[in-house]
């Protein structure tokens, strides 16, 4: 009797043990950097606004964040301070492009830092 107990305590424990935890799919990898295909909807000094949606500049200045965040859908300023002169000086409101980044800040629009920008035709 004590030993099937013992099996079947080994057996629980190792099942319990086994299989991905939800999210973990999902993760990138260490060394993957997840990214963002938008509008430019905003370039200021180091930082772009960029959109889901794309939006003019003057919806841009978001005064009503409900009313933006309608027109423009997923929204996330991204620091250039990793981003090179010659790209920051190619980006244009109104461009779509994709952007690499880090992990973004809960809030809306989202805050995170641009690792790599490419413009998509």
């Amino acid at each position: 009797m004590k030993s099937l107990l013992v099996i079947l305590i080994v057996v629980f424990l190792s099942a319990c043990g086994t299989g991905a935890t939800s999210g973990e799919q999902d993760q990138p990898q260490p060394d993957e950097h997840p990214s963002f295909i938008g509008y430019i909807a905003k370039v200021e000094d180091n930082q772009i606004l960029v959109t889901e949606n794309k939006v003019d500049e003057d919806e841009a200045n978001h005064e009503d964040i409900d009313q933006f965040g309608e027109k423009a859908g997923q929204a996330i300023y991204f620091s250039l301070s990793d981003i090179d002169e010659s790209t920051i000086n190619q980006l244009d409101v109104g461009d779509h492009i994709e952007v690499i980044h880090g992990a973004v800040a809960e809030s809306y629009p989202g805050q995170s830092s641009a690792k790599e920008i490419h413009h998509i035709d």
